[in-house]
């Protein structure tokens, strides 16, 4: 069992993301990110998703960030 703490960043695994931010498969669709059901989120990063769809980093990361508080 893996007891490290997750840390949400660029190089955050994308299922992981989904693991541990409730609201992550909500604000991927809402950002027209299909990484729910993707085989590749098992081993895809976000930096990874974002490049591809264009959309921006920073801003994915502080809208996951506000959906916990």
């Amino acid at each position: 069992m893996n007891n490290k703490k997750f840390e949400l960043n660029r190089d955050s695994n994308i299922l992981e993301t989904i693991e541990n931010y409730p609201k992550a498969i909500e604000i991927f669709n809402k950002n027209g990110l299909p990484c729910v059901g993707c085989a590749a989120a098992r081993f895809e990063k976000l930096s990874d998703v974002v490049e591809e769809f264009g959309i921006d980093l920073d801003k994915l990361i502080k809208e996951l960030e506000d959906s916990k508080k």
